[in-house]
């Protein structure tokens, strides 16, 4: 796999690093607040394929993180990771599992360094907004993979804004590796 170029979400680069380990990849990482604006999520997709030139481009963007992923990645030679989120990606069927339990809203250590950037500039979510819209979950599960220590004080902070129970699960990277396995041809 020498030399190929990849293109990630941000809200994964601690996985992705920890994967591919010191193999030869060229890794361009999307900014991990796109998702919240379509229109600039395409724009830095469609850019970065092109700058990253002719031939076999795989992304790992959940497929459904832009309603037409999978349509824009194809025009450049790519293809998206056999995933809908980087939640997907991480929980494989256990998410289903896990959602027939409560309403949950899923966070991994990604999500939390940036849930600032996402949910309040991004969004433009008040605590009130932020009330309003995590008040439909029961609880919030934070998927730690033992990659990067929880910031504890980020965790407060973040239950202080959504006021919803957060829960610590942890998980293994077995479904991502095999999807990257699946993606890059291994």
């Amino acid at each position: 796999m020498s030399g190929k170029k990849l293109l990630c979400c941000g809200i994964l680069r601690h996985e992705l690093e920890h994967l591919l380990g010191d193999q030869n990849f060229n890794i361009t990482y999307l900014d991990a607040a796109l998702h919240v604006d379509f229109d600039k999520l395409a724009q830095s997709v469609t850019a970065d394929l092109r700058d990253m030139g002719d031939g076999y481009n795989p992304v790992v963007i959940g497929n459904q993180c832009h309603p037409e992923m999978e349509q824009m990645v194809a025009k450049y030679g790519g293809r998206v990771i056999r995933a809908k989120s980087c939640i997907e990606m991480l929980m494989g069927e256990k998410m289903a599992e896990l959602d027939a339990e409560a309403k949950t809203f899923y966070l991994t250590s990604g999500w939390l360094e940036n849930w600032r950037q996402i949910f309040r500039e991004g969004l433009g979510w008040d605590a009130i907004d932020a009330r309003q819209n995590f008040g439909y979950y029961d609880r919030i599960l934070l998927l730690d993979t033992g990659i990067i220590p929880i910031d504890d004080i980020d965790l407060l902070e973040f239950y202080d804004y959504a006021q919803v129970p957060v829960e610590i699960v942890s998980v293994d990277l077995n479904n991502l590796r095999q999807l990257l396995d699946q993606l890059l041809g291994g």
